[in-house]
């Protein structure tokens, strides 16, 4: 989970049920080539995850580019 995230772009929010409860979350695109990297928690309908709100969730695998 990261706290910030540079070069990438928001999808529109949606509600999403995920393990640790319900979420709203919207998608994150790299500016540059536009693939789906992770997401991002914008609002947690549960008190106890309200920690994750504003942070990040990107695959690291998708994060570097090999040259």
């Amino acid at each position: 989970m990261f706290q910030h995230a540079m070069n990438i772009v928001l999808g529109p929010k949606y509600d999403k049920q995920l393990i640790t409860g319900r979420f709203s979350i919207a998608d994150v695109f790299c500016s540059k080539c536009g693939e789906e990297l992770g997401w991002k928690y914008v609002q947690s309908y549960d008190l106890k995850n309200r920690y994750k709100e504003g942070k990040f969730i990107l695959e690291e695998l998708k994060m570097f580019q090999e040259y």
